[in-house]
Parts: C-alpha cells; structure tokens; sequence
C-alpha cells in the first residue's frame, strides 16, 4: 500500500501532486476495464489524456499508469482514490471526469459499467451533472 494512502487512512489528507495524478490515473484505469475488456484504444487514450493534461514524457505517463494499475487493483473503493482530489479546483475535478469520458468512448462504444464508473466518481468529486453530461456528449452520442 502508498505510502499517501496509509496517510489518508490515518487521517492525514496532505497528498503531493503525484499522488494526487496517480489517484486521477487510477479512476481513468477503472473507467477502461470496467467493461470486462482492455482495450488498446483505451490505453492510448487514458496515456495521452495523462501526458497531456499533466506535460508527461510518453515514458513518465506508462510509469504513472503502472501505479495507477496497482492502486486501482488494491484500493477497497473509490473513495480511496477521489478523497485527495477533493482538494482540487472546481475545473479540474471536472476536467477529470471529461478525460474519463475520453477513454470511455476510445474503443467508439460507452458500455454501461464504464458510465456508472464516471457517474459516481463524478457525484464523490461533487462535478455537477449538467459538466458530466457534457463530457457525455462531447466525446460521443448520448
């Protein structure tokens, strides 16, 4: 387990900005497998939205997504993973929960369990409904 998560558990909620981006990276990874699949598409979209959002080296971005994978596998909830983000702005929490809808419809399809996924994350990062529609529908058809 991190070293940030244990000090979430305890009570701490100081995150550093790479915890926080490894948090992010593992709700987009729980976005991509959430269908039962992982897609090629869904990878290179989750490692472009991670290397353009954050200025990362191709190299860097795959480093973060394999922290994110092992976060991801051995977090018990979500809450685990959104409660740093909490501290972010607004937009970003709401930029996030439009790259989760990126990686979403990569493979061209958004399957049920891939919008439940951003739907909750979305409601825990307190984005309002009318930014997660958006994202919906400016990645893709309704």
């Amino acid at each position: 387990m991190r070293g940030w998560l244990k000090g979430l558990q305890a009570g701490r909620h100081v995150c550093s900005e790479q915890d926080q981006h490894v948090a992010a990276a593992a709700l987009m990874y729980e976005v991509a497998r959430a269908d039962g699949q992982w897609q090629e598409s869904e990878s290179d979209a989750l490692l472009a939205r991670m290397a353009e959002r954050w200025q990362l080296s191709h190299e860097d971005a795959g480093a973060l997504l394999k922290e994110a994978h092992a976060l991801a596998e051995n977090a018990t909830d979500y809450h685990e993973m959104v409660r740093s983000l909490r501290q972010w702005l607004p937009e970003q929490r709401r930029d996030l929960v439009l790259d989760m809808w990126a990686v979403a419809h990569a493979d061209g399809e958004v399957h049920p369990h891939e919008e439940y996924v951003i739907r909750k994350v979305a409601d825990l990062l307190y984005v309002s409904h009318s930014d997660f529609i958006r994202g919906k529908l400016m990645h893709g058809k309704a």
